[in-house]
């Protein structure tokens, strides 16, 4: 993948492509690991993460392969906004906002520990908003 200059100029911009980056490797790993459950090579750490959504902690617990599909979109999601925004497409920049206010309203499912994620969502995208419209007046 080439790194566009004017993004690698953009500190906020090149630091949340990056940002997206490493999401989209630990969404990888997450849909790994739940083939792995699936496959009873690890135990599922899931179980343990006391959802308070008794309904999201049952599925994580019984029915983790149910869940793939979730973590498959989200992790295109981050793989498509992590290219976009470090090539400088205006795409890139709309998947990641778009992948990150879809996330912040889903982690509500995963309280306490989706507190978390929403934080570091929350970061990325102040960061992509300041990045992209950085010092343009509201009027002008």
């Amino acid at each position: 993948m080439i790194l566009d200059d004017n993004i690698r100029k953009n500190k906020l911009l090149f630091f949340s492509g990056i940002c997206f980056l490493i999401y989209s490797i630990i969404e990888i790993g997450d849909c790994i690991f739940i083939i792995l459950i699936l496959f009873n090579s690890i135990p599922n750490y899931y179980s343990q993460l006391g959802i308070v959504i008794q309904e999201m902690q049952d599925l994580i617990v019984n029915q983790p392969l149910s869940l793939l599909p979730f973590f498959l979109g989200f992790t295109l999601l981050r793989i498509m906004s992590t290219i976009g925004i470090l090539k400088n497409r205006y795409w890139g920049i709309w998947i990641g906002v778009f992948s990150l206010i879809l996330t912040m309203i889903f982690t509500m499912l995963l309280l306490p520990i989706g507190c978390y994620e929403l934080f570091f969502c929350t970061l990325i995208l102040i960061m992509i908003i300041i990045g992209y419209y950085g010092k343009n007046p509201i009027i002008k």
